[in-house]
């Protein structure tokens, strides 16, 4: 087997088996020098999945066959971005809508895609769905913030109140302190 079609196996098996939602997109430079087209080349079968379609029949779709207008315009001007500049986007956060209407968190990288010559034909992009990250990062504030105000605040002034009527007041002091100290590690976190 010659490498080529080696490598083009390779690549394809990680199409089909990859969760990252992967996308090639083929643009071509108008008279004016303007980027026009973002059409489909190759997709990782996750992406096509997203929007009821296969690795087969995702080619020639762009982002506005397959987003929400706002959404597509997002992802077009990124892409343009990329292009002009010639450089990649690394780990933007952004907020998507799959066919099926569900709402998910990604984080986006975006690189051109260069011939041999340096002229540029397209973009790349992987997607990485960090919902569940999301939800645990809120969920973990959400719980620092129940803490802080139903458990730490009302601790001070039982706190205040002991310095006042004992002499050492460590008992409660230790626990505001220790609480104190976890609050701002998980806050770091």
């Amino acid at each position: 087997m010659g490498k080529s079609i080696q490598e083009l196996l390779i690549f394809n098996a990680f199409l089909q088996n990859t969760s990252d939602s992967i996308v090639i997109k083929e643009y071509f430079a108008n008279e004016r020098g303007e980027f026009i087209g973002g059409k489909i080349v190759c997709a990782s079968d996750t992406k096509a999945r997203h929007y009821g379609l296969n690795m087969d029949n995702i080619r020639g779709h762009t982002d506005f066959d397959l987003l929400p207008r706002d959404q597509a315009e997002k992802a077009f001007q990124d892409d343009i971005w990329v292009m002009k500049n010639r450089k990649p986007i690394k780990d933007i956060r952004e907020t998507i809508t799959h066919k099926n209407g569900e709402i998910v968190n990604i984080s986006v990288t975006k690189f051109p895609w260069f011939m041999p010559g340096g002229e540029i034909v397209g973009v790349m992009c992987i997607a990485r769905d960090i919902t569940i990250r999301e939800r645990a990062k809120q969920k973990s504030h959400d719980l620092v913030k129940f803490l802080k105000q139903e458990v730490l605040n009302p601790l001070i002034p039982i706190y205040q109140n002991d310095l006042k009527n004992s002499k050492s007041g460590h008992a409660v002091k230790s626990i505001i302190l220790r609480l104190g100290r976890k609050l701002k590690e998980v806050l770091r976190n």
